[in-house]
């Protein structure tokens, strides 16, 4: 298949006609990350998805995915599909939504990381109660690891995840950054050796500050992991220790520590992860629009 998808716009006077089924798994491959995980999300196993992007492959005419090391990747006209791809599949949506009208008496079952619990969460329920006013919300809290699998087993319509900069995953809220907190006005440069308060390893401030931290050469010890914020911000305000966390959770109690002592942390972005599991009320314009609101509605950048 050597075809481009400038080929594929030529050949639409052929009346070749796309299968949205087939569009959904291709948008589910790249939100999600892999063949493995779009398989779980839509109770397929890998090789029926391997087959559904062939047979979308010939309809178009060309190659979507290459081998890229162990990974399959988009290919440029792969990337091409995909933005009309997502295109047409929100028409769709929003063509069944004017149909059916506004739901009443809602059950979402929403998925929020620990730390975004406090700053963040209430923000978004209101949000979307403000759109869908008899919303009722059952939420689960964990690492964004334990959320993913929450989704894949289809016990979480909806989470809010962390991701890197460089994922397709779900859609984006706003781009964070890890930062070092302290309590305010404690000279933390009097823990020796330096004391930590981290999340689980699977954060990825944690991993960055350790692995930053044996690079710089600092003697350093992990007095507590946890996923529990609110243990983390105990301890800080205790003056046990510091910690590394997302810039959205740090509170007024608590104060960013710049300094050259401590290694860089990543950005990452913070972002809605849709199941594919989910509720047919719950459509991808529905969200963008949870996303605006929530955006205004904080006066962070997006």
């Amino acid at each position: 298949m050597t075809a481009g998808l400038t080929h594929f716009d030529e050949s639409l006077k052929e009346k070749i006609v796309l299968d949205t089924e087939l569009l959904k798994t291709l948008v589910a491959i790249v939100d999600h990350g892999s063949f493995q995980r779009a398989a779980m999300q839509t109770f397929r196993t890998p090789s029926a998805i391997s087959m559904q992007m062939k047979r979308l492959e010939e309809q178009v005419g060309t190659d979507l995915f290459c081998k890229q090391g162990r990974d399959q990747v988009l290919t440029e006209d792969g990337q091409q599909l995909v933005h009309y791809a997502r295109q047409i599949l929100q028409l769709q949506e929003s063509a069944l939504q004017s149909i059916k009208g506004p739901q009443q008496g809602v059950l979402l079952n929403l998925g929020c990381p620990n730390d975004y619990v406090a700053n963040l969460l209430v923000v978004i329920m209101s949000v979307m109660e403000s759109m869908l006013p008899n919303i009722r919300f059952r939420i689960r809290t964990g690492t964004s690891a334990e959320l993913r699998e929450w989704m894949d087993k289809g016990e979480v319509d909806l989470a809010l995840v962390t991701r890197t900069p460089d994922s397709d995953e779900g859609l984006t809220l706003f781009h964070d950054k890890g930062v070092w907190v302290a309590k305010k006005g404690f000279d933390w440069t009097t823990l020796n050796p330096l004391s930590l308060a981290l999340y689980e390893s699977s954060c990825k401030f944690h991993s960055s500050a350790v692995d930053g931290l044996q690079k710089k050469g600092t003697d350093y010890q992990l007095y507590c992991v946890t996923a529990n914020l609110t243990l983390i911000e105990r301890l800080l305000m205790a003056e046990k220790a510091i910690s590394a966390i997302a810039s959205i959770s740090v509170n007024d109690s608590l104060e960013i520590i710049e300094s050259d002592l401590l290694p860089a942390l990543p950005a990452v972005q913070i972002a809605f992860s849709r199941s594919a599991s989910a509720p047919d009320w719950l459509t991808v314009s529905w969200i963008e629009e949870v996303i605006e609101r929530v955006v205004k509605e904080t006066k962070r950048p997006a």
